[in-house]
């Protein structure tokens, strides 16, 4: 019993990673068909997975212009590693003339709406999930409930009711953000400028670094309190989450979420410090992870572990459609570059120049993932 306990409590988590990733690629895929099923492309293969098919179902509509030797029909397929998807269009990879559902033959705003659509299908996901999220759950926010007698925060000036709104120039509104600029402070003098009864002040307040090797000033957040958060009884100083600013803050978490790689970067560029765990991962890593946290949370019960894995789902998404977005040749964003080039030049790079750094740019990115997959092997070891 022990060893299937042990076997169960790895298998689960391995599936529910595969799951989430699996849904995530969905909605970017489908963002992409749908976009390119508005503009009027013919869609050849949307396929889940990567690798030989395993299943195969022929959808009902037939291309306009048929070619010899091809389905002509759009086709559904499951492929055998579930680590991706593909929505394969005609006339995307090669200049197909006298077609009219062909990609190259649309106009260049259909085409940037067709591949910036599978981001902005990732981001309308997040937003979705974390809106639910945040108003079941609650959210902290930046506005200052307690301050602990004797640390940096009194001793800056912060107080009760004090509303945070930057720091050393940068907003903040998330707890997460005010965490992550108390993190990577070094120890270091920080500006906070606050609102107070409607005036706006600037406060100098340099963390402190804790027993347990984290920075910190002494302070807590008033929390805004979840539609599902048990209140104990006779307890009414308390605010409940509404809809519309759940939504609000859902935005807020998914542009942190979207600043972040940039502002990890300038900081790595910069030699500055870095947040502990900050850096690329692997789909293994990224997996070991939900892993790690799902053990960890299973342990409180199923809907702490549902809300978990959800907010996973969302994190997930949001790294998915921003990565997309890079101007890293095979991805969406390099091909958003091309059309930008080709919007001011008024005439398109040839697809041979345009398929060979795609190529090439495929071929380093495998690589790099290979690498990166070699060391979290190595570190999970």
């Amino acid at each position: 019993m022990i060893i299937i306990a042990g076997i169960l409590n790895t298998a689960i988590p391995i599936l529910i990673f595969i799951l989430i990733l699996g849904i995530v690629v969905l909605v970017h895929e489908l963002g992409h068909f749908f976009m390119a099923r508005r503009a009027g492309i013919f869609v050849e293969e949307f396929a889940m997975g990567m690798g030989p098919k395993l299943f195969t179902f022929r959808g009902k509509k037939r291309a306009a212009v048929e070619i010899e030797g091809e389905e002509n029909v759009t086709l559904y397929t499951i492929r055998a590693l579930p680590i991706g998807g593909f929505c394969k269009m005609r006339g995307m990879e090669e200049n197909v003339t006298d077609d009219p559902e062909a990609f190259n033959n649309k106009g260049l705003f259909s085409r940037v709406l067709v591949i910036a659509g599978g981001s902005l299908m990732n981001f309308v996901l997040a937003i979705v999930l974390f809106s639910a999220l945040i108003f079941m759950a609650g959210y902290n926010s930046s506005v200052v409930d307690f301050v602990v007698p004797g640390m940096p925060a009194e001793q800056g000036g912060l107080m009760q009711g004090d509303r945070v709104t930057h720091i050393n120039g940068s907003r903040v509104r998330l707890w997460d953000n005010f965490m992550f600029m108390l993190e990577t402070s070094g120890g270091q003098e920080m500006d906070v400028r606050v609102v107070r009864n409607g005036e706006v002040m600037h406060l100098a307040i340099t963390p402190v670094r804790t027993a347990d090797d984290t920075f910190r000033i002494g302070m807590s957040p008033v929390r805004r309190v979840g539609a599902i958060t048990e209140i104990p009884e006779g307890f009414t100083d308390y605010q409940r989450a509404t809809i519309i600013g759940s939504v609000g803050m859902s935005f807020e978490t998914i542009g942190y979420y979207i600043r972040m790689p940039i502002r990890l970067l300038g900081r790595f560029l910069a030699r500055e410090p870095m947040p502990d765990g900050a850096g690329v991962q692997s789909i293994i890593g990224i997996g070991a992870q939900v892993t790690e946290v799902y053990q960890e949370v299973v342990q409180h019960g199923i809907m702490p572990t549902v809300l978990t894995m959800l907010s996973l789902t969302a994190l997930i998404s949001v790294a998915l459609g921003t990565t997309n977005l890079f101007p890293i040749p095979a991805l969406d964003g390099a091909r958003l570059v091309f059309l930008l080039i080709e919007g001011i030049r008024r005439k398109p790079i040839s697809r041979e120049r345009e398929g060979m750094v795609h190529f090439v740019g495929f071929v380093v990115l495998i690589v790099l993932l290979v690498v990166v997959a070699y060391r979290d092997i190595t570190n999970l070891l």
